[in-house]
């Protein structure tokens, strides 16, 4: 007997367990299937900036994500060596020391710190918590072959230790990595600038303990003659991670190889060391051409493959799936029409495309891109407009006619296609807490025109009296902005357009009050 579902997820990292929380907060009951039982063998993803532990604020995650990542809080330097022991701190270069002066200007443009959590740590995290809000979780079960049509998506499930059965959903996110195979089936091609360079992470277990509390590093470019690469920290004490390029016949190495490597570079002959897995990988930048095909959905790595400088792929795909769930969940329940759904591809596609296509400047391993952001020429851009200031050309939004933000400084000024900005309004709410369920209408503190109208439309209402954050947003006392789930300006009421129109214009249709 096939089961009927509203949202069927395929795969469970980052990109679909975050997927799979947002639908839950938006009141969707997803499944989330994983072929694998376990946690990934290797850290994978480590840096989420600010616009992701906005998300996990947003689904009430904040204070575990702090706790999973207080070992590493302190490993903030940056070093370079022949071996790890012999590593010295950088010197900072002038562009250096702008880019801290920029991460110095973070914590007032957003309420969610910097954190160094390595995804094989906060996987188990967002996984514990989609259970526990009755997210279905089935781990060992894959994905075998799926079909569409205009009604929903069947797919052929197939446990490790059970027989396949079938499902029917609504709507099926592929959130099944960079070889995806949902997104080989539906022959979606993909663009960029292909293959960058093949690299081998080899993850393993020694008592660094004392170094690092002499020299707390991040990362570590390493330069010696007989591996060059880099040392990324995992859990400060005896967990790390070595990566390199230069090893193209890995294959024919043994552990007692790696253990002798692993000696050479961190400058310890007598190091008793455990190798935990060793992980080739291809850096590369692939984008898909299609990030929607009928009712099925790519996010994350099965959208766009990056390399991994400061975790791009991984906080991208958290925004991936901000922006797809409350589209989906406005679509399931009859507040929006099918067509807001085709404003995920136009929004996250040309966004997913310049943050990969911005990682890709270095085509080498991560000592190589690490020596490439460091090196005293290396230009960047404005740190807090890149990481803030996304804005979308076109999708579910009503453009006001101020054309677009700046890109050599962040200054949304409240745009409709920008994040909102943020404000403390008392001592732990911020203005982007306000963010969903459902549409939010931000008043000025002088809102009685608002507050029968945002009733009708069933739009959560929300008064803001922060002078400084009105002047921000270009906002009179008595106006207004429609604020979309995923923190995204979709309405200013300076623009003209009256606020049912704007509503009806997001969604495609008129709201239905709750």
């Amino acid at each position: 007997m096939t089961v009927r579902l509203p949202v069927l997820i395929s795969g469970g990292g980052i990109a679909g367990l975050t997927a799979a929380l947002l639908l839950r907060r938006e009141g969707v009951d997803p499944v989330l299937v994983e072929k694998h039982a376990g946690v990934s063998p290797q850290p994978k993803a480590r840096r989420f900036n600010p616009r992701s532990t906005e998300v996990f604020r947003l689904l009430g995650l904040a204070a575990e994500v702090a706790e999973a990542s207080a070992p590493l809080a302190s490993f903030t330097e940056v070093l370079a060596g022949p071996t790890l022991a012999a590593a010295q701190v950088r010197e900072l270069s002038g562009t250096m020391r702008e880019r801290r002066l920029q991460q110095a200007r973070i914590p007032e443009l957003s309420p969610g710190p910097n954190v160094l959590c390595p995804q094989v740590v906060l996987e188990p995290i967002l996984r514990r918590a989609a259970e526990e809000r009755g997210v279905s979780v089935r781990l060992g079960t894959e994905l075998v072959s799926f079909t569409q049509d205009d009604d929903g998506v069947t797919a052929l499930l197939k446990p490790a230790d059970g027989e396949p059965y079938e499902l029917t959903a609504d709507y099926l996110i592929a959130a099944d990595g960079a070889r995806s195979p949902i997104r080989t089936a539906l022959g979606i091609p993909r663009s960029g600038h292909g293959h960058l360079a093949d690299n081998l992470d080899l993850y393993f277990r020694a008592d660094l303990t004392e170094l690092a509390r002499e020299k707390p590093f991040n990362l570590c470019e390493i330069d010696n003659p007989v591996a060059s690469g880099a040392f990324l920290s995992v859990n400060g004490t005896d967990r790390w991670l070595f990566s390199t390029a230069d090893f193209p016949e890995a294959h024919t190495l043994g552990d007692g190889d790696w253990h002798d490597l692993l000696r050479i570079v961190t400058g310890i002959p007598d190091l008793e060391v455990e190798l935990l897995s060793r992980s080739p990988w291809e850096s590369a930048m692939r984008v898909a051409d299609r990030f929607r095909d009928g009712r099925v959905f790519l996010v994350g790595d099965a959208a766009h493959m990056m390399p991994p400088m400061a975790a791009a792929g991984a906080n991208t795909a958290i925004a991936d799936a901000a922006n797809l769930a409350w589209k989906l969940a406005a679509v399931l329940a009859g507040q929006a029409a099918p067509a807001l759904l085709d404003t995920y591809h136009a929004e996250r596609r040309p966004a997913g495309y310049a943050i990969a296509e911005a990682s890709s400047t270095v085509r080498g391993h991560v000592g190589d891109m690490l020596a490439a952001f460091t090196k005293p020429d290396s230009r960047h851009d404005d740190l807090p407009a890149t990481m803030f200031g996304t804005q979308y050309t076109e999708g579910a939004f009503v453009p006001d006619g101020r054309g677009p933000a700046p890109v050599d400084h962040y200054a949304p000024a409240g745009r409709p296609g920008t994040r909102v900005p943020h404000a403390w309004l008392d001592a732990t709410t911020s203005t982007v807490d306000l963010a969903g369920p459902g549409l939010t209408l931000l008043t000025g503190p002088d809102n009685g025109r608002w507050i029968a109208e945002a009733d009708r439309l069933g739009l959560r209402l929300a008064t803001v009296s922060h002078q400084h954050w009105l002047a921000e947003v270009c906002l009179p006392a008595d106006g207004a902005l429609l604020l979309r789930p995923d923190v995204i300006v979709a309405w200013h009421s300076a623009c003209g357009t009256p606020l049912a129109e704007a509503v009806t214009r997001v969604l495609g249709t008129a709201a239905i009050p709750a």
